[in-house]
């Protein structure tokens, strides 16, 4: 089977982690990938995370962008399809040149909006993999950008022939916000986290280590994560606070007691989950959570609230203590993070979760979705 995808080369983002995982597993398999890029700057580096890929696995093909996608902007650029025609043309070039037999879509944003066009237009089957909800994205934007993108990302979700969902939160959002009406053709897969390695013993430190990582945007609502911190110090509650993200502004008045660090290796960043207590993730909105998952695998316990979807799996796997309801009220989180410093993450615990998002058997789920939709049956 040959599949199309989106790609990106940011590997600090949750959909390049799970693509990077499916291709790793698919590389010494009878499947072959075509992967295609989106670029909207002058100057780029060639994309290291994707170079250990033979050419006969991966091809690699990148489309420019830059002269048309910051012009005409689609959230307020009208008759979009028409002002990005020659991207959709350059995309059913690629398609016809490669002749992938499905065309996997990642996300709802534009990258993946191009791509669906350009397959829809051609008769490829689609299957779209949920990764972030757009509407939830632009919350914090005007009504008319709102409703403009809501068009945009209804039209990809009908123009799949199925719909992989990260959670059942997710699916149940995209029916509820988006489509209004349910999905038939629709399957909750996780997101897949490999556990490397055995969990480290964690030893008594003076000062408990609490941490969130994600990009610098709205939807992770990292001024409840500073507002936590203000309200552990006026507690004179011992810890330490870091933000990992790739963007620092001073306006939201992060106090200097805050560490930052830049975005970071799989690598690097596995080793950073084990060096911390505590991963808090207080965005308004997750399909999934990649990082939380990471971390958890990775012997750091969670602190999650019921609208991030990787609250199913910790549920499911015994770990309702790291749930909570949300993280408007500061002295609530501080409360919670308290309780959570005064238990220890058990082996068990950590290995139950690491079953449920075991990459195995959910990359097995994503080409059995693929090859029902190549076959023209109906999801199971």
């Amino acid at each position: 089977m040959k599949i199309a995808t989106n790609v990106h080369r940011d590997a600090f983002g949750g959909i390049t982690i799970s693509n990077l995982a499916l291709f790793d597993w698919l590389k010494d398999k009878d499947t072959t990938i075509v992967g295609i890029e989106y670029i909207n700057s002058r100057h780029f580096l060639g994309a290291v995370i994707f170079r250990h890929y033979l050419p006969s696995f991966f091809s690699h093909h990148i489309i420019n962008g830059i002269d048309i996608v910051p012009r005409y902007s689609w959230e307020t650029t009208s008759n979009i399809k028409k002002r990005w025609r020659v991207l959709i043309e350059t995309t059913k070039k690629v398609l016809q040149q490669e002749a992938p037999d499905v065309v996997l879509i990642n996300g709802t944003y534009s990258s993946p909006w191009i791509l669906a066009q350009a397959a829809h237009e051609l008769g490829i089957p689609i299957v779209l993999r949920y990764a972030g909800v757009l509407q939830k994205e632009v919350v914090h934007k005007g009504y008319f950008v709102r409703r403009r993108l809501l068009g945009y990302e209804r039209w990809i979700v009908s123009s799949a022939t199925a719909i992989i969902f990260p959670s059942a939160l997710c699916k149940k959002v995209v029916e509820e916000d988006v489509l209004k009406h349910v999905v038939s053709q629709g399957v909750i897969i996780p997101n897949p986290v490999s556990a490397l390695g055995a969990m480290r013993r964690r030893t008594k430190k003076s000062r408990f280590t609490i941490a969130t990582i994600g990009r610098w945007t709205p939807i992770k609502n990292f001024q409840a994560f500073i507002a936590l911190h203000t309200k552990l110090l006026k507690d004179r509650w011992p810890h330490r606070a870091v933000m990992v993200t790739s963007y620092w502004d001073n306006k939201f008045g992060i106090p200097e007691t805050i560490e930052r660090k830049e975005p970071m290796s799989q690598e690097d960043l596995r080793k950073f989950y084990q060096s911390i207590d505590l991963l808090v993730v207080p965005s308004h909105f997750e399909t999934f959570c990649n990082v939380a998952a990471e971390a958890l695998v990775h012997g750091s316990s969670v602190l999650v609230s019921e609208n991030v979807g990787f609250a199913e799996v910790l549920k499911q796997a015994g770990l309702g203590r790291m749930v909570i309801p949300s993280f408007e009220n500061p002295a609530i989180v501080a409360t919670a993070v308290k309780r959570i410093a005064k238990t220890t993450l058990t082996k068990k615990e950590r290995d139950a979760v690491a079953r449920i998002v075991r990459p195995q058997e959910i990359h097995e789920n994503i080409i059995r979705v693929l090859e029902l939709v190549l076959k023209g049956e109906l999801l199971k």
